[in-house]
């Protein structure tokens, strides 16, 4: 479902205001901290922080399969260069593949100096994708097509982008509101300095 900010606010400052009696709000007020302001900025750090504990399939996924163009090399290997916003890669498959690879490795990967040499890397039948980052810009070396498969393209890639800064309303299950509302108060409460609160706000999280 979609939720505005505004409405996370609320909620956010509905479950600090449980925790505080009328002297530290004054406290607080009188040390100029807008808590609203820290709040906005917390969200969508709390939203990752709760994806990072769900199965995939309760995250908002994007298609980015029009936005690739495939780099491709005379091995039949290749690679994509990925959007700005890919948080977690979920599903990557070319024209030709047999199976989409829906498990990234990386270059510490055991599997990754198997993808160096041709007769024992990933092919059409079992596709093997490495997920890298240099400089902050993410791609994907992919394994692989036919030697003499000139046209590389990407049938289907689907990603969990971050959470916009910007947005006004998040895409968000109903059952994950109430942790992302949780854990962003007790992120709150740790930069006003309140660790006590903050993990009493932790427990409050029923998943």
């Amino acid at each position: 479902m979609e939720i505005s900010m505004n409405d996370l606010v609320k909620r956010v400052k509905t479950n600090m205001e449980e925790l505080l009696d009328v002297r530290e709000v004054d406290v607080i007020m009188s040390v100029g901290i807008d808590i609203e302001e820290y709040i906005q900025a917390k969200i969508p750090d709390a939203i990752l922080a709760v994806w990072s504990t769900e199965p995939v399939w309760s995250l908002p996924l994007s298609e980015c399969q029009s936005t690739l163009v495939p780099e491709p090399r005379p091995d039949g290997s290749g690679r994509v260069i990925l959007p700005d916003d890919v948080w977690q890669m979920v599903y990557f498959c070319m024209e030709g593949w047999k199976r989409p690879v829906t498990e990234f490795i990386d270059i510490s990967s055991p599997k990754y100096e198997l993808q160096l040499n041709p007769y024992t890397r990933g092919s059409v039948s079992s596709p093997v994708c490495v997920l890298s980052n240099e400089g902050g810009q993410k791609y994907i070396d992919y394994y692989s097509l036919p030697r003499n498969e000139k046209a590389h393209r990407v049938s289907s890639a689907r990603y969990v982008a971050y959470p916009n800064k910007e947005t006004s309303t998040y895409e968000l299950l109903p059952h994950l509101i109430p942790a992302v509302c949780y854990t962003c108060a007790a992120m709150v409460y740790e930069i006003i300095g309140r660790p006590e609160q903050a993990a009493a706000m932790l427990r409050s999280i029923v998943r």
